[in-house]
């Protein structure tokens, strides 16, 4: 039975490294129900489940785990609460699968409080705090591989942060179950996750790299994007174009005169091509120290060459609205990279998720629009419309207020 729940534990790292509570939850659910309700449930975890301490089983742990699990979920779904959760859940994420562990191996109550307390019988705590460490380990492979995406996407304008966010619910959840069914199996998937996360991680930090090139004055390595040197201020003669996505492509810039405004959409500086950390219109470059928007003029611009942009994503969203239901998504990908990103990314996030609750009524309603003949080609574009006035005037309240 030991050595069951050693395998047990240490297969929970998988799970525990995507949510925190959603794993805890399933497991002690499974404890406290499944032996009697479930066939499949194997032999060597019986015992374990006879045995597991009533704090970790209980009607009240269940509820607790339960609600926290619940709001977990609804947390990783809204990418400005995602990204403050994502602050500090590889510490919840390595404590709760501690205490999970503990609720697994404990023989009883005394014996845990004894183990947490007294340190007595050390031994049988040490796999709950190697299991910790490995959550921790591998929630940080996780974060570097994820900030392939969010760093292309911060504010998931093209969904997949939050398709990502739904894979991971039914990781952590159905991981626990397939790990009782099949406990090596579930070890040997692990394996191959942390192994795919490393590799993520590797090619995040060599795709950064190759972006850089060398300053024609001074050698320093800048973005290849970059206008202007960071150290010696030496001016870049061709600047390569920025991608959609933010990244330095190996193509020059066919618009010099526009390329600070391109840099400035994806969020970064307007001269080295630095990646802008805060989420605020006035900010100064850690690189070079350039202060963004502290030019009236340039913000003026800045924005007119959004507004000139205006009717031909109002056109093209009226072209993906003519398809009825299918053309929803691409079309609102569309203005949200094209118009609402370059302001979205400037909005702090507790004033964003306001702004996003403030539409999403609208956007219901003409969502149902879309349905209704001839008068649907107007949903996606007003959509835009809406979506691009509100931040729009956010950002212009943020230029006048500071």
């Amino acid at each position: 039975m030991h050595m069951y729940s050693a395998i047990f534990g240490a297969g929970t790292v998988g799970p525990f490294s995507s949510r925190a509570f959603v794993p805890a939850f399933i497991t002690a659910l499974l404890l406290r129900f499944a032996p009697e309700w479930t066939p499949w449930f194997p032999e060597d975890m019986v015992g374990i489940a006879e045995q597991a301490p009533s704090w970790f089983t209980s009607n009240w742990s269940l509820t607790i785990f339960g609600i926290l699990a619940a709001l977990e979920i609804a947390a990783t779904k809204s990418p400005d609460i995602r990204a403050a959760y994502q602050e500090f859940d590889k510490y919840a994420k390595s404590i709760v699968a501690f205490i999970t562990y503990m609720g697994i191996a404990s023989v009883q109550d005394v014996g845990f409080v004894e183990n947490a307390t007294k340190m007595a019988g050390w031994a049988d705590g040490l796999p709950a705090l190697l299991i910790g460490v490995g959550v921790f380990w591998l929630g940080t492979l996780r974060q570097s591989a994820l900030f392939i995406i969010t760093d292309a996407d911060e504010d998931d304008d093209i969904g997949v942060q939050n398709l990502f966010s739904w894979a991971e619910d039914v990781w952590s959840s159905f991981g626990i179950i397939l790990l009782l069914i099949a406990p090596f199996v579930m070890l040997i998937l692990v394996g191959i996750v942390a192994g795919i996360l490393v590799l993520l991680r590797r090619r995040a930090e060599k795709r950064e790299d190759r972006s850089r090139i060398a300053c024609a004055n001074c050698g320093q390595m800048i973005y290849g994007s970059a206008v202007q040197c960071f150290a010696c201020k030496t001016t870049v003669q061709t600047p390569n174009a920025i991608g959609i996505f933010g990244t330095s492509l190996d193509v020059p810039a066919t618009d010099p005169a526009g390329h600070p405004y391109k840099l400035v959409q994806k969020k970064r500086c307007p001269v080295c091509a630095t990646r802008l950390e805060k989420r605020t219109v006035y900010q100064t470059c850690k690189a070079c120290g350039h202060e963004l928007f502290a030019d009236s003029a340039f913000a003026d611009s800045y924005i007119a060459r959004l507004d000139a942009r205006l009717p031909i994503v109002l056109l093209v969203s009226a072209g993906f609205s003519m398809i009825p239901v299918i053309g929803l998504i691409p079309g609102v990908i569309y203005y949200r990279l094209t118009i609402i990103g370059p302001l979205r990314r400037y909005i702090p996030r507790t004033r964003t998720i306001l702004l996003r609750w403030l539409v999403r009524i609208a956007i219901f309603l003409l969502i149902m629009l879309q349905w209704v003949p001839v008068a649907g080609i107007f949903a996606v574009p007003a959509m835009a419309l809406l979506n691009y006035s509100v931040y729009r005037s956010a950002f212009r309240g943020m230029l006048k207020s500071a």
